[in-house]
């Protein structure tokens, strides 16, 4: 099949790559002239694992190419997704523009093609009823023998794992009002080993939203009770073991931390509490946890205050920025708002911030009290205390004497329980976790009428 993807970001390339590792005939197209100039020479913009491999291969093959304008690609192709950004503000309200706007330029194409009906499949996350809206607006412009489907298949990848999510998904969903096409569509992702669900429209764009949503709530249900867990004497980690166990709960977004981030879950939680109380249907759960997830890094901010006398005066140390780790992407990243908080609360702190993949995009966007540091130990030296904010390996590899070798004062601030604190605190390393109480290092044994010092 040929194929046509707009939108060349993490979402669009992958698609459109994993496509044609499958076979079909696959043009990206992207308005950013950079990207693709980028991309045609075989330069990937993003961190991804395995997407560099998999764009490249299908170049070299002739199965994947690239262009800048989206106005002609009707011509060709018999199935187009669109893949383009769908920002939101902090009212959850969420901008169409880019979508309306390739919509609006596909240019109308032959009656004497062998199917002159094309498919456009809308992989953003849209709000419910936006790829009726999309075909109502196509038809009404183009010629009666220009036919055309919009459906709706939502994207479920995970930054990190894209490549693995796209060849192994957990489930695809196919929204349409069509059953030639929902035959056609199912044909086309028989190769890939996720079961297929076919709906209409409006339930699967909810679905996607639903999903983000309901990731959202469980993550933010994890961080309430890790601070109920601080306040009580108990051990979160033990208490996130116990509730993984259970199979109607499940291990996975259960990790207390500094919270959700990137360019899904905050949108799109918004988005759905904007568009349920436009609806009648207040999603007072999920407006709950976005509440809660505001609140993370001022919680932090507090607990390094409890451990550093004045940080106002003192020199503090982020390890990681991007919003989680896999990825350097740096969107709505808590390493943001903690920045954010910090400096609010502390005028004249210092901060210094390091991450293995997001530094370059990091400095794009931070206050330029902000020092990015080439590696962990430059970002450590001399600093007061330090928080980790992105669970990277790296990290993880820094031992008790680095930390008391770099810094002023080895205090850490776990922001992912991702360290070993027992082993720190034991070896004069303050460390303290999320949901955990710090261990306090027990005294040398002193030997029989040896003073007290």
């Amino acid at each position: 099949m040929k194929i046509a993807i707009v939108g060349a970001g993490i979402v669009g390339l992958t698609t459109g790559a994993g496509f044609a590792d499958l076979g079909h005939s696959v043009h990206c197209v992207d308005i950013d002239t950079a990207k693709i100039a980028q991309l045609s020479r075989g330069i990937i913009p993003y961190h991804e694992p395995g997407l560099e491999a998999l764009v490249l291969r299908n170049t070299s093959a002739g199965r994947l190419t690239f262009g800048h304008d989206p106005s002609a690609i009707m011509h060709e192709a018999e199935l187009v997704f669109l893949a383009v950004g769908t920002p939101s503000e902090d009212t959850g309200e969420m901008s169409l523009a880019a979508l309306w706007s390739v919509i609006d330029r596909l240019e109308p194409w032959s009656a004497t093609a062998n199917d002159s009906r094309k498919i456009i499949a809308i992989k953003s996350t849209v709000p419910i009823g936006t790829a009726e809206r999309a075909e109502s607006r196509i038809r009404n412009r183009l010629p009666v023998h220009c036919l055309v489907d919009v459906v709706s298949i939502p994207e479920f990848m995970r930054e990190g794992c894209a490549v693995r999510d796209f060849f192994e998904p957990t489930r695809i969903v196919i929204g349409t009002a069509n059953a030639t096409t929902a035959e056609r569509l199912n044909q086309m992702h028989q190769r890939l080993p996720g079961p297929i669900m076919m709906t209409d429209r409006r339930s699967a764009e909810l679905a996607k939203l639903a999903a983000n949503a309901c990731l959202a709530v469980k993550i933010s249900f994890a961080n309430e009770i890790a601070a109920l867990a601080e306040q009580t004497g108990a051990d979160y980690p033990s208490v996130a073991h116990s509730l993984g166990l259970d199979p109607r709960i499940g291990p996975h977004f259960l990790a207390a931390g500094l919270g959700y981030g990137g360019s899904c879950l905050p949108k799109d939680a918004r988005a759905l509490v904007r568009m349920a109380d436009e609806a009648g249907a207040p999603q007072t759960i999920v407006e709950a946890a976005v509440r809660a997830n505001a609140m993370l890094p001022l919680r932090m901010v507090r607990k390094l205050e409890a451990a550093l006398s004045d940080p106002s005066r003192r020199k503090v140390a982020l390890l990681g920025l991007a919003f989680k780790p896999g990825t350097d992407d740096i969107r709505e990243a808590p390493s943001l708002r903690l920045i954010a908080e910090l400096n609010r609360r502390h005028p004249g702190i210092a901060i210094t911030a390091y991450d293995p993949e997001a530094n370059h995009a990091a400095r794009k966007v931070v206050s330029s009290g902000v020092t990015i540091c080439d590696s962990a130990e430059e970002a450590l030296r001399g600093a007061d205390a330090a928080i980790i904010v992105t669970e990277w390996r790296e990290f993880r590899q820094i031992n008790a004497e680095d930390f008391k070798n770099w810094m002023n004062r080895p205090i850490i601030m776990d922001g992912r329980n991702a360290l070993d604190a027992a082993a720190l605190n034991a070896q004069g390393v303050v460390c303290i976790g999320v949901g955990r109480l710090p261990v306090i290092p027990k005294e040398p044994s002193r030997k029989a009428g040896e003073p007290v010092t």
